[in-house]
């Protein structure tokens, strides 16, 4: 599953890929629209927190995580919940500027 949310600048995208029967690799990724900069977002703060994930669980160490197809299936159902709120959406992409703003984004869409 790859499924598209547009913000107001950014685009984001849930990545959902079977690995097998029980398994699927899960991330999410954020695009600036005006510099097409890209960054896997899995692991921002305000994701996590917003997933209650625990940050000393070294599976969610990395952009991409591997998980039973039961926790990523209610992972990407929370994440769409909280990218079709728009108050969220603004919060998130005033976060991201900062994070674009001090980190490497790549230039890779």
């Amino acid at each position: 599953m790859n499924k598209l949310f547009k913000g107001k600048r950014y685009d984001f995208r849930i990545l959902n890929f079977p690995l097998g029967k029980k398994q699927s690799l899960f991330s999410l990724k954020a695009t600036h629209r005006q510099t097409k900069k890209t960054s896997f977002i899995t692991t921002v703060n305000v994701i996590l927190s917003e997933l209650n994930v625990c940050q000393d669980i070294p599976e969610f160490w990395e952009s991409d995580w591997v998980l039973s197809n039961r926790k990523v299936n209610k992972l990407a159902e929370d994440v769409e919940q909280f990218f079709s709120d728009r108050k969220f959406l603004i919060y998130l992409e005033k976060y991201l500027d900062l994070d674009r703003k001090l980190s490497e984004w790549e230039n890779y869409e």
